[in-house]
């Protein structure tokens, strides 16, 4: 039986994209508490390559825990901000003959859709 794509169309360009592990938050340096987060949420579908194999989701590491979005001094925390839907990612072809490109980031102040999210300035290298 063939594997069925259920991935949006919209978030095809993130899938199989290098995940970026690193021992402080990439959006803005907070060294702990962190969390891997999905850049791609889990739920939002598989997307298979021309083997059926399914096509990784790649992650970030991000400061927070859970969905909190502030610690005890009211500061923000990046991985809460991505689950209310204020911080995004993108992936950018640098390339496309070399096959090379790297993520970018948008932190909103309001929440917003990825698809209205990327119509948007202020998208800037991670």
């Amino acid at each position: 039986m063939a594997k069925v794509d259920t991935l949006p169309h919209h978030l095809r360009p993130l899938m199989g994209k290098p995940s970026v592990t690193m021992g402080r938050c990439a959006v803005c340096g907070r060294a702990r508490p962190l969390e891997q987060h999905h850049i791609v949420r889990r739920g939002a579908g598989k997307l298979f390559d021309g083997t059926g194999r399914e096509i990784e989701k790649p992650t970030v590491t991000l400061c927070g825990f859970g969905n909190n979005l502030k610690d005890a001094d009211g500061r923000e925390f990046c991985h809460g901000l991505a689950h209310a839907n204020r911080l995004h990612f993108r992936w950018v072809e640098a390339d496309p003959i070399a096959c090379g490109g790297h993520w970018e980031v948008i932190v909103l102040d309001e929440p917003a859709s990825y698809l209205k999210a990327l119509g948007l300035e202020g998208w800037r290298r991670l």
